[in-house]
Order: structure tokens, then sequence, then C-alpha cells
């Protein structure tokens, strides 16, 4: 339901297991750190320090990394 209220449609290429991925690469530029850990667990421990849930957090980093990948296209 999540998705749809982002519009993210099925498909979007954000997970990539064993990889990084073009998300992944964002998220640690934004949060200024790189992890051996997946992007889902510093998201979580992102949103615990900030204290939010980890899926608003998720889906407002998710609308930012769409934003900037659009204005670079």
């Amino acid at each position: 339901m999540l998705r749809v209220v982002h519009g993210v449609k099925g498909g979007f290429g954000f997970w990539s297991p064993g990889t990084r991925g073009p998300f992944a690469e964002w998220l640690w530029h934004r949060i200024g750190r790189e992890s051996p850990l997946s992007w889902a667990t510093e998201i979580e421990r992102e949103a615990e320090a900030a204290g939010v849930a980890a899926v608003e957090l998720f889906f407002s980093f998710l609308d930012e990394f769409r934003a900037d990948r659009d204005r670079a296209s």
C-alpha cells in the first residue's frame, strides 16, 4: 500500500541483495558514511536515533532519492 502512495511501481531496482545498487550508493552519501550492513539496517539505525518509524524514514529517503534522480536526468 505504501508503495502506491509513493508511486513506486513493481520492479523498482532499489533492492539488489549482494550488490550495491543506486539507492544504497545514494544512501551512503546522504547519511555521510558507508556500512557493511544493508541499507535497510542503516535506515533502522537512523530512525531509532531520530525517534521515527523506520518505514516512514525509508519512504522519506526513497522520495529524496527519486527527486535527486529526477533532477539529475
